[in-house]
């Protein structure tokens, strides 16, 4: 994990700025949920999730999978539908919604599912940004080097045993 000797981050360990060291996955994951529950914060005032929880769930995950390292674009790619899976319903039961009907009843699953799918287009739109930005990452900016396979020797193989008589 250390630094070659010329003083640069190894291919595999970059974030998108060449000479930084990148995130590891799970700090990751970590900056894009902390990024998203700071909008999440910013909307508790109006109390329903709006414009603040929306720019703060896609500059999270974009900061996210721009500051990754390079081996774990992956990790960063797979994660704004789980974060918002997770996120959103969450932020629903906590705040009360379809509270004072018993638990798992249609109505408190129909008020706690429908905020995650009215979210449907971000969440798209927020995966296929960062995994454009992922296989840009992972293909065209640093491909990475292909190693000349070494030649193998020409062996001379007789025939079997069976087959010399």
């Amino acid at each position: 994990m250390s630094r070659r000797r010329s003083g640069r981050v190894p291919a595999d360990e970059r974030s998108v700025v060449s000479s930084r060291r990148g995130l590891p996955a799970w700090t990751a994951v970590l900056l894009a949920v902390a990024i998203s529950l700071t909008g999440v914060a910013i909307d508790s005032v109006s109390g329903t999730l709006g414009a603040g929880f929306t720019v703060a769930f896609f500059l999270g995950c974009l900061v996210s999978v721009l500051a990754v390292a390079r081996r774990s674009v992956f990790v960063a790619g797979v994660q704004p539908p789980i974060i918002m899976a997770l996120l959103v319903p969450v932020v629903y039961v906590i705040s009360g919604v379809g509270a004072g009907v018993d638990v798992f009843s249609r109505t408190q699953l129909v008020s706690i599912i429908l905020p995650l799918a009215t979210r449907f287009p971000l969440m798209l739109t927020t995966t296929i940004v960062v995994v454009a930005i992922a296989l840009i990452r992972a293909f065209v900016l640093e491909p990475r080097p292909r190693t000349a396979r070494p030649a193998t020797p020409l062996i001379q193989r007789s025939a079997p045993a069976h087959a010399r008589r």
